[in-house]
């Protein structure tokens, strides 16, 4: 006897355990979920990012420790309607959908971002003064309780006067979005030091042109739940793996002046995609001779820094999506004295293999579609990587 099929719900995929299968969705740690806000707000034409954690104080093997209970982006861009937030909730929707002309294009940032390290994520977002501020949210016991099924409908709401009163830009900017994350199961960091000065190195990079150039400020801050000051302020300063730049993250005497010369001139690479050229730029740095001299230049602070900036550097839209290391055939101390750059405009995302989560494209050594750029990237940059050790060879291998 046949079974009787009953009228229940056989959806391909069930959503809780899709929902569970996209937090794991590769973002490497919180510093680059957060990267995928920023992009949000940048592209919406914010000046002002602002990263801030409201911390307890946890009881821990007899002793009180702080920890973080929420973090929250805040930026002074345009804002989104109640419509467009709704959307923007949505997985794989948003407003940029295949657009090339900046940084986003996915629409996955905001809702794969924030369920990589919270299971709650709350948004407001306005257009006429933070009075006029719509609401929604994604909760992950709803969606796995069955509760949840679609985004809820965007309703006025007040942001919480704790943000409100910690932020910079909030009360002032006439538009703006607020995203909170709530129950940081996923948050590798447990304190807002250890987040904050692993961020500033990884969002440091990631935004050093837009930081460097004036088009973004990202302010970092932390207070202590019930306190009504922040106790931690800081803006993130540009870290520069080329280390041309000034102003940076590196320490001193190198973060007023460039530790690092360029080495010959850029390449220029044209790859034709339909009836349009569109070029990639590759640019070399090797470290100034009093940098790397010494009896163990590598072991001072400014050798230390540049270990942790070892590899090919990645740019998309003025974006650096990745610092990849395959490059470097087996570590050799003296890698870190050494600078690339790949630069391409976001209509090369095939060719380049961009994942929607922006963390990276496909190894530059390996991927099939980059073969017209791959082998002249790999050229340059080997025949700049020989020379520059070549003349390396006297200095400490520390």
């Amino acid at each position: 006897m046949d079974a009787v099929v009953t009228e229940q719900n056989f959806d391909v995929v069930p959503t809780r355990l899709a929902v569970k299968a996209m937090r794991d969705s590769g973002y490497k740690n919180a510093a680059f979920a957060i990267a995928e806000l920023v992009d949000n707000a940048v592209q919406a034409g914010a000046r002002c990012v602002e990263i801030l954690c409201k911390e307890d104080e946890a009881l821990a093997k007899q002793n009180v420790r702080r920890r973080i209970q929420q973090i929250a982006v805040i930026d002074d861009g345009q804002g989104m309607s109640a419509e467009v937030l709704r959307r923007a909730l949505q997985f794989g929707n948003g407003e940029r959908l295949d657009d090339r002309s900046g940084i986003g294009r996915f629409g996955m940032g905001l809702p794969n971002s924030s369920i990589s390290q919270a299971s709650r994520v709350d948004v407001w977002s306005w257009q006429a003064g933070h009075a006029t501020a719509q609401h929604s949210y994604l909760d992950l016991d709803e969606i796995a309780q069955g509760l949840m099924r679609d985004v809820p409908l965007p309703a006025p709401k007040s942001l919480p006067p704790e943000w409100l009163r910690m932020s910079a830009t909030a009360s002032l900017a006439r538009s703006g979005t607020l995203v909170l994350w709530s129950r940081l199961d996923k948050c590798d960091w447990k304190t807002a030091k250890a987040l904050f000065s692993n961020s500033e190195y990884t969002i440091g990079r990631i935004y050093r042109y837009f930081l460097r150039d004036g088009k973004a400020r990202l302010r970092m801050g932390s207070f202590l739940h019930g306190h009504h000051k922040m106790d931690h302020d800081q803006d993130a300063r540009p870290n520069d793996p080329l280390y041309l730049m000034d102003g940076t993250s590196a320490p001193p005497p190198w973060a007023d002046t460039p530790m690092f010369e360029a080495y010959g001139a850029p390449h220029a690479i044209q790859h034709r995609v339909g009836d349009k050229i569109h070029v990639v730029t590759v640019r070399f740095s090797i470290a100034k001779k009093e940098a790397r001299s010494g009896h163990n230049a590598g072991g001072e602070e400014h050798g230390k820094h540049a270990k942790n900036n070892i590899g090919v550097s990645v740019i998309r839209a003025s974006r650096e999506l990745e610092l990849q290391t395959g490059w470097c055939n087996g570590y050799d101390p003296r890698d870190r004295w050494w600078g690339v750059e790949v630069d391409f405009p976001p209509a090369l995302d095939e060719v380049f293999g961009v994942p929607n989560n922006k963390q990276g494209p496909a190894p530059l050594r390996s991927s099939p579609r980059s073969i017209s750029i791959r082998s002249p990237v790999a050229r340059a940059t080997r025949a700049s990587r020989r020379s520059s050790m070549h003349g390396m060879k006297s200095m400490t291998r520390g």
